[in-house]
């Protein structure tokens, strides 16, 4: 043997392994056994349960009926122009997200508002550049202008 295995195999470090794998099988045997006897054994699942848990949280027509029943409920004509602005503007016209000009910048409303009230109006309504036509939600046109008028307000 050479002088490495012989210092591999020395009797305290066997000692010391020995003492690691005598506390491996107790951890084994006490703990984590234990731990796993008081789990309930579980019924196996049924075809409904297996079904429930796949179905999803959200769907399509969800989501459509939700929307029809906030618009005939006239959720949106209830809030202020404040209100319509945290809702669907803020995200793009506080950070500047793809170029929006934000509010306050007098700046860029001014160079926007040179066309007139009206095709600005015109433009919040169909879309421009990134924006997505209303900004995203189904705001009918006079809520349009007036978070428009809201932003030129607070851009002064």
């Amino acid at each position: 043997m050479s002088v490495a295995q012989v210092e591999t195999f020395s009797p305290k470090n066997i000692t010391v392994l020995g003492g690691l794998l005598l506390l491996a099988i107790v951890l084994d045997e006490v703990v984590f056994r234990h731990a796993s006897d008081q789990g309930v054994m579980a019924e196996p699942d049924t075809v409904e349960v297996i079904a429930m848990r796949l179905k999803p949280v959200v769907s399509l027509d969800t989501m459509r009926e939700n929307v029809a029943m906030a618009s005939a409920a006239g959720s949106m004509t209830d809030k202020s122009p404040d209100q319509l602005y945290q809702g669907a503007c803020l995200a793009c016209h506080t950070t500047g997200a793809a170029g929006a000009p934000g509010i306050g910048d007098s700046g860029a409303w001014k160079t926007r508002l040179a066309t007139g009230l009206d095709s600005l109006v015109t433009s919040a309504i169909s879309g421009v550049g990134a924006m997505p036509p209303r900004g995203g939600p189904q705001y009918n046109d006079n809520q349009i202008r007036a978070v428009i008028e809201y932003i030129l307000a607070e851009s002064k």
